[in-house]
């Protein structure tokens, strides 16, 4: 039996100095104190409720008409990886943001242990500009400046090779401190992590600007896994990542010391990181033990079971119901049908369950087929700044081609899409052909980034069309599920998600024979990224497209180029499903 002074001391350590005064993590004080409880479950129960590091009581939140969040509650403990699942526009990125400080409820509290360190991965650049990435990288560890700054300014208080006894203790503390963060291991580490992303040696010494908004985003990611918090909030992770900084992201979570609590609308992602789930459900935190599929097949069992529940219900009532119709009007049964009614009254009804909303199918405005020879690129390179990117690219679309282009980032696939939708001019000597009647479709990488903060959700929809078909758009966006006023948002209030759903609706409301799709996936939710799907995939004219959504390029292309450091393999590839559901490539000898 762990006796109550070892108890008494481990708290001690825990609330009076909590490990970080003693370069122990958070993580690894509470458990500690976990492992003397181990034996007494009761205690156990008390101190591990006491020693959650987030927890979220009675919340109450309201977007406008919307309620977000309703009473809801939950908590997290240390060293647990929990996803935050639910539909776009659900509340998922303002939970964060409470989480953080950076916005309040409206009623019950938020509350996060005044000793943890909080690090959040938000879906707009944290990137700061004008400074080289080593120095951003640097910027992950204010302690050791603090430290530094405390060594110099004590030694030069000191008199002579003499001081007073509390300069040198502070000192002595100070240098304490700079040791416990290991200062000289920082370069390893960053090199470590930069590396794992997918950074060249070079990026170090490289201005932040010169990167594009997915890799600062990937330098914003690099910043916070270097910080270490110990709850670290990663919202839409994987959105600016290829498959091999995925893979590498995994691995580091899997090692991490730290809590994490993600939102990812990729399942095989959430499923791998994730050992709990909470669901936002109708203005409710529900939370599942398990991963992503487990939560999956036990949210459907819970949804049949409430379905059947309520169905017997019903049954009942209208049985008790059609009693006191029969025989209401008659003394002799008078105290059987009062009984009844009371019985009715005091019956706790249970709810009908949400019934899944019918599917949303797209069909791309019918348009001029285009010529034969659709896009052509010849003899074309790019540079910025004295670094190429592409190199001697020639490639020709032809009317009905269903091409994926594969390969790291950093390669060159959006550049190269760019330059076939004549959004970038090629080098000199490159060649840029467009066959008759092509009407092209871009969708950008940060689509949404580019929508109209002042104009209303069907202004922007609506936004360069000729008919101004109100009509359509209004039934196109009441199935992603902006609906009646909403429709009269100004695009500044809507959440991430909406905001993406919006740029969803405006790119299929855009006539085109041609496709050009720039990780068209990134930020949709899973039915968004469905509809979506079904639309390419129905689509009659000419697709290019750049996609690390495996399951999607599958769906959707026939074949794919690969790029390499800017230079285009022209060999072509039959794109086959392999076993797990990815594209294998069969090359055509």
């Amino acid at each position: 039996m762990t006796s109550p002074f070892l108890i008494g001391i481990d708290i001690w350590i825990l609330l009076i100095c909590n490990g970080r005064r003693f370069g122990v993590s958070y993580i690894h004080t509470k458990v500690l104190l976990f492992r003397r409880l181990s034996v007494s479950g009761a205690l156990w129960h008390h101190c591990y409720t006491i020693l959650s590091m987030l927890v979220i009581e009675n919340l109450k939140k309201q977007w406008g008409t919307q309620v977000l969040f309703e009473d809801a509650e939950m908590s997290i403990y240390p060293g647990e990886r929990v996803g935050l699942v639910g539909p776009n526009g659900a509340g998922k990125t303002t939970l964060f943001r409470m989480i953080q400080g950076v916005e309040h409820p409206d009623g019950g509290s938020v509350h996060v242990d005044d000793w943890a360190i909080v690090g959040t991965l938000s879906q707009e650049s944290q990137c700061r500009l004008g400074v080289t990435v080593r120095e951003e990288m640097q910027s992950a560890f204010p302690e050791i400046d603090e430290a530094q700054a405390s060594i110099e300014a004590l030694s030069n208080s000191l008199d002579g090779e003499s001081g007073d006894t509390k300069t040198l203790l502070q000192l002595s503390q100070a240098q304490t401190a700079l040791e416990m963060q290991e200062s000289h291991t920082i370069e390893a580490r960053i090199g470590k992590v930069l590396k794992g992303l997918g950074f060249e040696n070079d990026a170090m010494d490289r201005l932040t600007d010169e990167f594009s908004g997915g890799w600062q985003m990937r330098i914003a990611m690099a910043k916070i896994l270097l910080r270490e918090p110990d709850l670290l909030l990663l919202d839409e992770p994987t959105n600016h990542l290829d498959s091999a900084a995925v893979k590498w992201l995994l691995k580091y979570l899997e090692d991490y010391h730290g809590a994490v609590f993600v939102i990812s609308h990729e399942p095989k992602f959430i499923n791998a990181v994730c050992e709990r789930i909470i669901d936002v459900d109708r203005g409710q935190l529900v939370s599942y033990t398990g991963n992503y599929h487990h939560f999956v097949r036990q949210k459907a069992e819970n949804i049949e079971n409430q379905q059947a529940a309520y169905e017997r219900q019903q049954r009942e009532l209208e049985r008790q119901q059609e009693f006191i119709n029969r025989f209401g009007a008659k003394a002799t049964k008078a105290s059987q049908v009062k009984s009844r009614e009371k019985m009715i009254e005091k019956m706790e009804l249970i709810e009908a369950p949400i019934k899944k909303k019918r599917d949303i199918i797209f069909q791309f405005p019918e348009v001029t087929k285009s010529a034969l020879d659709v896009l052509r690129l010849k003899n074309v390179s790019k540079t910025y700044e004295g670094r190429q990117v592409l190199k001697n690219i020639n490639l020709k679309l032809k009317r009905g081609d269903r091409i994926a282009l594969l390969g790291p980032n950093g390669a060159g696939k959006s550049t190269l899409l760019r330059l076939f939708a004549g959004i970038e001019a090629p080098d000199e000597g490159g060649q840029r052909d467009e066959g008759r009647n092509v009407l092209i479709g871009y969708f950008a990488q940060h689509q949404a980034e580019a929508l109209d903060q002042n104009r209303t959700v069907l202004e922007e929809v609506l936004y360069g069309l000729e008919n101004q078909p109100e009509k359509e758009a209004r039934g196109l966006l009441g199935k992603l599920l902006i609906r009646g006023d909403e429709v009269f948002k100004q695009i500044k209030v809507l959440s991430g998600g909406e905001r993406s759903r919006v740029a969803l609706a405006k790119f299929l409301m855009q006539p085109a024979n041609t496709l050009l799709l720039d990780e068209p996936t990134n930020h949709l939710d899973p039915a968004s990224r469905e509809v979506l799907q079904q639309a390419v995939a129905g689509f009659e004219g000419t697709v290019l497209m750049v996609s690390h959504d495996l399951p999607f390029i599958t769906a959707t292309a026939q074949e794919a180029y690969r790029l390499e450091d800017g230079v285009l393999i022209e060999e072509r590839e039959m794109l086959i499903t392999a076993a797990d559901g990815s594209p294998q490539k069969n090359k055509r000898k």
